[in-house]
This record gives C-alpha cells, structure tokens and sequence, in this order.
C-alpha cells in the first residue's frame, strides 16, 4: 500500500498567493491601479472645478447618455451649427462606442469616462509586456521600467480631463503589433477590426500596416509568388488592404449620409483642398507647396516631433521599419494647419504612439546586440532622466484651482430643473449633458441660459464645426429672459421670468496708475488721505503747464454684467479754477458710444490740493464691454491716485 503526503490546504495556498505576488502580472496590475487611481483622481478633482469643456467629453458622455435612454443614435447637440443631424457619426464614424455602452449604463455621468480614460490606457500595459518579454526576456528592470515610461507617457497622459474614444487606440495597435509578430494573424486582425471601429482615419493606418507587413515578410512573400504559391503572409498583406480600402470608403459614406457637407468641407490643410480626394492629390502633385506647408509653423511641428520621441530617447528611429506606420498621422498633421493635429495635450498622438514604442523597444534590441553589455545599463540611466521630465510636463498645479466664481456656478446648477433646456458655457456643460436640450452656445428659446463673462470661452470663437454659432459675448439675450442669479460675473437667466434677482454680489475693481493706459502725466510720490490715515504713495500727475491734453488715462476696457455701477475716483487740483479739470466718460466697446459721463470743475474741490471723490453712476441691460477715458484741460495740475468700479445692484 502506498501512502502518499499532502501538503496543508493552507500551505497551499500560501505558496499561490506568494506566487501570484511574485508575478510579473502582478507588477503590472499594480503600475496599472496606482496609474489609474492618480489620474482617474486628478481628473475628477478638475471636473470638480470646471476644468473639463464641452470637446470632447461632453460630446461622448452625451452621446452615451441619449443612445441608451432616448434612442437617438450617439445624438448630441454640441456642433449642431455644424452637423444638423446631431449624430456624432456626422462627424466621426466611430462603433466602438457601442461597446461602452453597457459600461456607461452601470454610471451616466461624464466621471465613468474620466476613469475608462486611465484603464484604457493601462491595457496598453498587456500586450506591452508582452513585447518586451519577447525582445528582453532577461530584463526585468527595463520591462518594468518601460511600462513605467508607458502610462506616464505625455502624449498619451496630457489631456488628463478629457477623454476621447483614440485613448483606446495605443492598447488595440499594441495587441495588434504583438500577434503580427507571433504570426496569429487572425488574432491580429481582429484587433485590426476594433482599431478600425475607433475613428475613419485608421483605415489609413492600416494601409501602412500592411506595407510594413510586406516588407517584414518580403522574402517569405515574394519567394512564395515566383514559385506561384501565395502564403498565408501574402494573403493577410491583401486582407489588410482591401478591409483597409473598404473600411475607408464606407466610413465616409456613412458621415456623408448623417452630415453631406462633413467631407466637403475640411478646412485643417488649407489650400490643399475641401475634401480627401483633392486633399491627397494636391499633396502629390504640389512638392513645393507640401514643403512649405511642413515648414509653415515650424518651432511647434520640432516640439511636437520632440516630445514624441524624446521621451524614448529618440531610440523609435534605430527601428525605421516599424515607423513605417506612423507616417500617415504624422504626415496629416504636419501638412495641417489646425495647431491642434500637432500638439501635444490632444488626443491624436494615440495614432502613433504605440508604434514609437515598438519602434523603441527593438531599437534598444538593436543597441544591445551591437554594444556591450553596459549599453542597456546606460539607456535606462538616460531614460531616467527623460522620465523625470515627463514628470514635469504634467499639469501645473494652478490647472486644478477653480475660479472664486465656482461656488455661484454651482449654485445657479441647483436652480435648473433636470428637465429644463439650457445653454452654459462650454465647460459647464459636462455637469448638464445628460439632458436631451443643453448647448455650449446661446440658442434661442432655451429655458435657462447660464454663463459667465469672465470665464475664458466668454470671448473665443467655438471650435469647428459650431464656429459658427455666436460668440457668447455676442449673444443677444432678449428681454424674455428675467435675471435669476447675477454675481461675480455669472448670470443666471430664466426665459419668462419677472421676480426679482434672488442672489446678488456685485463685482469690484479698484485702478490705480499702475493698471490704467497713461497717455500724459507722470508718477510721483504724494501724501494720500486714505480713511483718516495718510500714506505716501505712487499718484499719477498731469502737468497742466508741460504735458499735452486732452487724453489723460484710460481705464482698460472690461466687460461689465447688466445692472448699476458707481464709479469712484479720487482726484486732486493744484487750484480750485472755475474751468473744467477733467472729464470720465464710460464707452461701450467697440462702437465707443459714450454709457455715461462726469465733468469736474475746479472750483467743485472743497480744497485745493486736497484729494476728493467724485462719482459716475451708470446702469447697463445688458453684459458690455466698457472702457472709461479720463481727459483733461490746461487749467490746473491733475493728480490721480485710485477709481472703483462697483456694482450696486444686479438688474438689467
């Protein structure tokens, strides 16, 4: 009879768990979770403080949120200006959002995306590892250590508060790259596939693919053609061409079918032409024009291909073969002229990322198998260094400080029903996209219009394809609209409403010399009386005998919120003459129509050289750009030391 000993179920499992801690896998899943957790973490305290805008996160949170619960197909209202129909397949074909639906079902709101964003990234780690184990099976520290510079990475990591469906791109190729070069060329092209589900410009990219596939396998190829056999590579190199050619035209067809003028209309490479077609020609055809065009911009285009390859030592290069497929993007954006293609904190470095890494990695195969042993030693000393500066790149940390006007935004938010239609600005719009009816732009008719003349969109045209809806600055809010909420800068507007502002703070400014435009005069030192105390200090002195009249200063124009103002200054004369000293006058920008205006005398100083207040009062219906313009005569020395502007109350 034979006995046999087991082991205790509890050493068992111990010698497991130690096992699976021990595992790379298990180093991997740790980089990946704390990466996850630090970005997923930062982008949620800058949505928390309105950091987040309109493009591109609130175009696919909203999209989302409509496909599941209203039955429009991937519907959103952010470039209806542009794309009528509202599909986001007007714009972009991308069904690889099909497959996030159940995961945006589980928690509709635009935070579900800033987290996939990081974890979409850290499956790029998978097959990663797996090519690195392939090329340096014995180096652990350099595989770690380039997983590390992988999902730190700027061009992948910058635009940490957006998130746009190309985050999946560098895992997807990635996957891709690793079964090409272990010849599972099925599992390869259904990663193909899903690339191809991302955007309408990978086609392109695959076209690529499939020459550098050739080239790989030339010899297998062509060997096989003379002897009148055609290899399995040679038949995968067809299927990537013709899925490529075919993917191509139908994703265009179908933009065209929801947005017919979307591919006629291009405007990002200039006089190359409207559409694809003329596009591509007129590169070709144009060498002088395309050499200019490359040129054109050029410090930013060698900061773009800096930050690309710098952080990998520029190492991609030993590896031309595989750069092969990073030449469709990188030759779109560089012929472009939209500064966007060619710039890193945007999402469409994910178009050649993963290929620069592969490049990089079998170029430092390539330096280890002609140097010493210390040659891979001193790479990662090199890339320690490029890694810091990674670091570094990341978000300042005044990119995560909200506005002082935060807390009224938030505020105005609870006064708007769920159900309600409204327009905000573009970066309140995420915290209302799951609303059928909200609009980063004023459109009219609309339940409640928020905005904010301080805010940074105030004034800025909207990105292409709703460049053509007013800039908010130029909205004309009828007087339909009643004013719920006015303070610091922000305006609550509520179509059909008559009561009274229920939260009022108005806004402050105080000028002295140092912040107006002096056109004559110059600044001494003087005794002021400021509220029974005098200090001496910096005043502005115009010389009624030396310097010329009648432009004394002008208070840089500023945009003021509807409701009524005083303007407080404090001025003294050398004598109390019964002539004009100086003249305010508040001008609306940029027709320059005079708001309101004081005329001071002489002899309406207490006191010669004694300072005093006047005050200009006006009220405004409407937020407006004002700019005030002191002029002055010949009749008496002028000083200047301070003007407030005060809002008094908050109704139009």
């Amino acid at each position: 009879m034979v006995h046999t000993t087991s082991l205790p179920k509890a050493k068992i499992d111990k010698d497991r768990i130690r096992a699976i801690l021990r595992s790379d896998y298990f180093i991997l899943f740790l980089i990946a979770l704390i990466y996850v957790i630090i970005i997923s973490s930062v982008a949620i305290v800058r949505h928390n403080a309105f950091r987040t805008n309109a493009w591109d996160l609130s175009i696919y949170a909203q999209s989302l949120y409509t496909t599941l619960n209203h039955g429009k197909l991937l519907y959103y209202t952010c470039e209806l200006p542009g794309n009528p129909a509202g599909s986001l397949f007007g714009i972009h074909f991308s069904p690889f959002l099909f497959l996030l639906l159940p995961i945006y079902a589980l928690f509709q709101n635009p935070i579900t995306l800033l987290v996939l964003r990081p974890v979409a990234i850290s499956l790029g780690l998978i097959p990663l590892y797996w090519i690195l184990r392939e090329q340096h099976p014995n180096r652990k520290l350099l595989i770690f250590f380039i997983a590390i510079i992988y999902v730190i990475y700027p061009p992948i990591t910058a635009p940490v508060s957006n998130f746009d469906v190309e985050v999946f791109l560098p895992a997807l190729f990635l996957f891709a790259m690793y079964y090409l070069k272990k010849g599972k060329l099925l599992n390869a092209y259904a990663f193909v596939v899903l690339a191809l589900m991302v955007n309408e410009f990978v086609p392109l990219i695959i076209l690529s693919m499939a020459l550098y596939f050739f080239l790989l396998h030339r010899t297998n190829i062509i060997g096989g053609l003379l002897s009148k056999k055609v290899s399995k590579n040679a038949i995968f190199v067809i299927i990537l061409l013709a899925t490529s050619i075919v993917w191509f035209m139908s994703s265009s067809a179908i933009i065209s079918h929801f947005n017919p003028n979307a591919l006629s209309t291009k405007w990002e490479w200039g006089e190359f032409g409207n559409s694809p077609g003329e596009i591509v020609i007129n590169v070709v055809t144009n060498p002088g024009k395309t050499i200019t065009a490359l040129l054109n911009d050029g410090q930013s285009k060698f900061l773009y291909i800096t930050s690309l390859f710098g952080p990998l030592m520029f190492l991609s290069f030993l590896n031309p073969l595989t750069l092969i497929m990073t030449l469709p993007w990188l030759g779109a954006s560089l012929l472009s002229i939209n500064p966007l293609y060619y710039a890193i904190g945007t999402q469409y470095p994910a178009f050649v990322s993963p290929f620069i890494f592969v490049a990089a990695i079998n170029g430092i195969k390539k330096l280890g198998e002609i140097g010493n042993k210390n040659v891979i030693k001193k790479i990662g000393y090199l890339m320690a260094v490029t890694l810091a500066i990674s670091i570094l790149l990341f978000p300042a940390a005044g990119d995560f400080v909200g506005r002082s006007s935060d807390d009224v935004t938030r505020m105005a938010l609870k006064e708007i029903p769920s159900t309600a239609s409204v327009s905000v600005m573009p970066d309140v719009h995420p915290h209302l996209c799951n609303r059928l009816e909200v609009y980063p732009y004023f459109q009219q008719g609309v339940d409640y219009v928020l905005l904010d003349v301080y805010n940074w969109w105030y004034d800025v045209v909207l990105p292409r394809p709703a460049h053509v809806a007013p800039r908010w600055c130029d909205a004309e809010i009828g007087d339909e609209y009643g004013i719920v909420i006015n303070a610091k800068g922000v305006l609550l507007y509520q179509n059909g409403y008559t009561g009274p502002v229920k939260i009022f703070e108005g806004v402050d400014f105080t000028y002295k010399h140092s912040d107006v435009q002096i056109a004559t005069g110059k600044v001494v030192q003087d005794d002021v009386n400021l509220e029974g105390s005098i200090i001496k200090t910096d005043v502005l002195v115009h010389n009624a005998t030396t310097d010329p009249t009648p432009l004394f200063f002008t208070v840089p124009e500023k945009v003021m919120p509807p409701g009524t103002y005083n303007v407080t200054v404090l001025l003294k004369t050398s004598n109390r003459t019964r002539s004009e000293v100086i003249t305010l006058t508040a001008l609306k920008a940029p027709e320059q129509s005079t708001v309101a205006t004081k005329t001071i005398r002489g002899n309406d100083f207490k006191r010669a050289e004694t300072w005093q207040m006047f005050m200009l009062s006006f009220t405004l219906e409407q937020p407006t750009y004002i700019k005030i313009v002191a002029e002055v005569t010949h009749s008496t020395d002028v000083s200047f030391y301070s003007m407030n502007v005060l809002q008094t109350m908050g109704g139009g």
